[in-house]
């Protein structure tokens, strides 16, 4: 949950949908570093539709090389039993697959 009251869980998710939270630690390998932007992450159905994170912590961010970042999202999904693939900067993809859902 987050550390202050959020609106994002004030009520809650629609008809059919579910929360879903997703951690995320995030290691710098490269001397570059690297940036953590919230609204570079989705989730998305095979078929097109897209779904950004509803609540994130921290803001976007940098790290050093060496450094790390631990990151939540939390999305509302469709409750139905379909895959689901995390969607990350530069076109990576982590598959979710069904098995988080309720119905």
């Amino acid at each position: 949950m987050p550390p202050q009251p959020s609106t994002a869980f004030a009520s809650p998710p629609g008809d059919e949908l579910h929360r879903v939270r997703i951690l995320l630690e995030l290691t710098a390998m490269e001397v570059s570093g690297l940036s953590f932007d919230p609204a570079e992450y989705a989730v998305s159905a095979l078929g097109g539709e897209t779904w950004k994170a509803v609540w994130s912590a921290p803001a976007p961010a940098q790290a050093r090389q060496g450094e790390t970042i631990d990151a939540v999202l939390v999305f509302e999904l469709p409750d139905k039993a379909i895959d689901l693939t995390l969607e990350v900067p530069d076109g990576g993809k982590l598959s979710l697959g069904p098995g988080h859902h309720r119905g």
